[in-house]
């Protein structure tokens, strides 16, 4: 059984990233999620979370780390490196946020700083950045608004919002997760983190994995990653 390890920053990305391959693979994988919590004051503590069925046809296996942070996704991959190339992982990735500590100006340096310091034998760790935050690709998913509600539309976002999440560059916005619970205000409707299944739910897939990576170069390597795996 082929094994790949993908570690988060939150419940967002978790969610996210288990619909995205549960789309790409079907059934032929069996994907695990696990919490990661404590360090270097607390106890370190690792809980399974869920995991989808076992079937015995299965050829891959996927675990999901949530890291707690965005600064805890180089520092989890760190600590797990060793044990995930023992159990015959092939394939580890990181994905986190821009939002917080850093701007766009402030991407190159990040891209170059997360690999330092990170073993590269036998497994190269890929890194995929959300710029600024996840949601930025459910803000370009705009067939999704009016699943939320159907007084949510672009051209209503535009007229109210002042931006256009159609054509407009979404990495552009500084607070993409702000952006998106203002255009669900349109239809009295909250974002919230602890309700993003809802969204995700709503976000047309064939568009994530085939159209959106053309305008997201980092959603892009994701998708071709998991292709990748799965090949």
């Amino acid at each position: 059984m082929k094994k790949m390890a993908i570690f988060v920053e939150g419940y967002t990305e978790v969610v996210f990233v288990l619909k995205l391959i549960l789309e790409i693979a079907g059934d032929r994988v069996m994907i695990e999620h696990k919490e990661l919590r404590g360090g270097a004051r607390n106890a370190r503590t690792m809980k399974t979370l869920s995991i989808t069925k076992l079937k015995t046809d299965q050829d891959y296996f996927v675990v999901i780390f949530d890291c707690g942070g965005d600064e805890q996704v180089k520092t989890r991959i760190n600590d797990e490196y060793s044990s995930l190339v023992k159990a015959g992982h092939s394939r580890i990735v990181g994905i986190r946020d821009i939002r917080g500590k850093f701007t766009h100006n402030d991407i190159p340096k990040l891209e170059s700083t997360l690999p330092k310091y990170l073993k590269t034998l036998p497994i190269q760790v890929q890194f995929i950045l959300a710029i600024m935050e996840t949601e930025a690709w459910f803000l370009a998913e705009t067939s999704h608004f009016p699943k939320i509600d159907p007084h949510i539309t672009v051209e209503a976002i535009k007229e109210v919002l002042g931006f256009d999440p159609e054509n407009d560059d979404m990495e552009q916005r500084l607070t993409p997760s702000n952006d998106l619970n203002d255009c669900y205000g349109i239809g009295g409707k909250t974002y919230e983190k602890r309700h993003v299944q809802n969204t995700v739910e709503a976000l047309d897939f064939a568009r994530m994995y085939l159209e959106l990576p053309l305008k997201f170069p980092y959603l892009k390597q994701l998708v071709d990653s998991i292709n990748e795996f799965l090949a």
